[in-house]
């Protein structure tokens, strides 16, 4: 399992706020930055978990062809995933093997999901 100090620091490098919240799971916020939610960062043995959720909460899309657009947005992202809570809330998540793990992949994971948590998935 990684160290949670060192994953930790890994993270606040680029920017980001990170509290502690038990031995295994963090919750990451972006500096000033209101419109994108906090994430949560979960560290297992072999796996280190990130997930925003609620991306938008149930009800905030037309749901329509959300599943559509979400499997469309699956698509073109990398490293991270769109899916569906089951309360039908718009969560956004990626897993990370630990083996071999970097400060550089998991930053860019994390610049990437607040990039993926701006695109325009509610429009249309």
């Amino acid at each position: 399992m990684i160290d949670l100090a060192t994953l930790k620091s890994w993270i606040e490098q680029p920017g980001f706020e990170v509290q502690i919240i038990d031995a295994a799971t963090m919750r990451v916020r972006l500096k000033d930055e209101e419109l994108v939610p906090s994430f949560i960062v979960q560290a297992t043995e072999n796996w280190v978990l990130l997930s925003i959720l609620p991306v938008f909460p149930p009800g905030a899309v037309n749901i329509g062809n959300l599943g559509r657009r979400l499997l469309e947005a699956n698509r073109e992202i990398r490293l991270a995933k769109f899916g569906l809570d089951a309360a039908g809330a718009v969560v956004l998540s990626a897993e990370l093997p630990t083996e071999a793990l970097d400060p550089a992949e998991v930053a860019e994971t994390v610049r990437r999901m607040v990039g993926y948590v701006r695109m325009p998935l509610a429009a249309s």
